[in-house]
């Protein structure tokens, strides 16, 4: 019977910690920059399919996703670190424009990128 004495497929392996590493350089070393799941993947000598669901085991969500989510903690980080205008924070962390910023920003927040920043500037009033 075909397939009989196949080994099992190994479900839910991750990438191995130099290819993490490795993409993890690429996706981060400039966030104004989009890094096509391709070449991450070619880089790491895997296919993309291969490579998109390993890194789906290792970092809980897709490559795209991922940097979206590690991108509004940039954007979270400089609302309330600085003064910037939110379409400046919008550039420096790797969005289109501020446009796009604040779609992804309510998306995955909840709350506009400005009636995040109120809340908390608010918040850190209260607590002086």
């Amino acid at each position: 019977m075909p397939g009989r004495h196949e080994a099992p497929k190994e479900i839910g392996r991750g990438l191995a910690a130099w290819q993490l590493d490795l993409a993890m350089r690429l996706l981060l070393g400039d966030l104004a920059r989009d890094y096509p799941v391709a070449k991450l993947a070619s880089r790491c000598g895997l296919s993309r399919s291969y490579f998109a669901r390993a890194f789906k085991v290792s970092m809980g969500l897709p490559p795209h996703r991922w940097l979206m989510h590690h991108r509004i903690q940039c954007v979270q980080e400089m609302l309330e670190r600085t003064n910037q205008s939110i379409a400046e924070i919008a550039l420096n962390c790797g969005f289109a424009d501020q446009s796009h910023l604040t779609r992804v920003f309510h998306a995955i927040v909840g709350a506009s990128p400005a009636a995040w920043r109120r809340r908390r500037k608010a918040r850190a009033a209260d607590d002086t």
